[in-house]
């Protein structure tokens, strides 16, 4: 049976690169279009989730997964079809899992989530929670560790405060000085708020710079900006 047009559905994606070699966020993107593309769902935007960085992780650049939002999708065909995509667009040697899971998922997957960033976890840990909470999750090559993360990043955006946008409508396509209002119709973006989280109005300019992604905040994309003298900037930076 096809799923409603409201349910929503969270992909979940890590270890699909090697050091210099692609990266998982960009695949992520991919995917995100191809889903569209293919008729299994709208997306509803792809972010980014950082794991814990420590002795003993395996990781290319950063220890980071990739989680897509999803909306009217039969699960089994997406999942069918995202494991397909991810398992032939990774990169040789790489380590790929792909979880997929629903708007509601037990506490004790978000605790494991909350762990992976703060320490190492195992690949059995992973499978045993998917296995006793009726998540699918598979390993696609390798060692197949990247269930960790790819269980971590989609529990993360269901939980909905942690990570930001890395693929969002429009996102990449503004930079400089805009008004909050010509943000919000020309992005995905659903908030622009101050520091204190209160909104701004839609008449307020705002120096976006050349780098905008948009936190995750109570499940939503929103773009956190601070006073810099008397203008208003992005409070977030690119990565160093």
């Amino acid at each position: 049976m096809r799923s409603s047009s409201t349910d929503v559905w969270v992909v979940g994606i890590d270890d699909t690169d090697m050091p210099g070699v692609g990266g998982t966020g960009s695949l992520a993107r991919r995917v995100a279009s191809e889903i569209e593309v293919r008729g299994l769902g709208t997306s509803t935007g792809v972010t980014r989730h950082q794991f814990f960085e420590g002795p003993g992780v395996p990781k290319t650049s950063r220890n980071s997964a990739a989680a897509i939002g999803v909306i009217g999708a039969t699960p089994s065909d997406l999942f069918e079809a995202v494991c397909t995509m991810v398992a032939e667009e990774s990169i040789d040697g790489s380590d790929p899992g792909v979880a997929l899971v629903s708007t509601t998922v037990p506490p004790e997957v978000v605790a494991f989530a909350r762990e992976t960033q703060r320490g190492l976890v195992t690949r059995q840990e992973a499978e045993r929670l998917a296995a006793d909470s009726g998540i699918d999750l598979a390993g696609l090559g390798g060692t197949e560790d990247g269930v960790i993360g790819a269980l971590g990043a989609a529990a993360l955006r269901v939980e909905g405060t942690d990570g930001r946008y890395v693929g969002l409508r429009g996102i990449r396509d503004v930079a400089g000085i805009v008004s909050v209002g010509d943000l919000l119709d020309r992005t995905g973006i659903a908030e622009v708020v101050r520091m204190d989280q209160s909104a701004l109005e839609r008449g307020i300019m705002v120096d976006v710079g050349d780098w905008l992604r948009p936190r995750l905040v109570g499940g939503r994309p929103v773009l956190v900006t601070r006073r810099d003298g008397e203008d208003w900037v992005n409070a977030d930076s690119r990565p160093k």
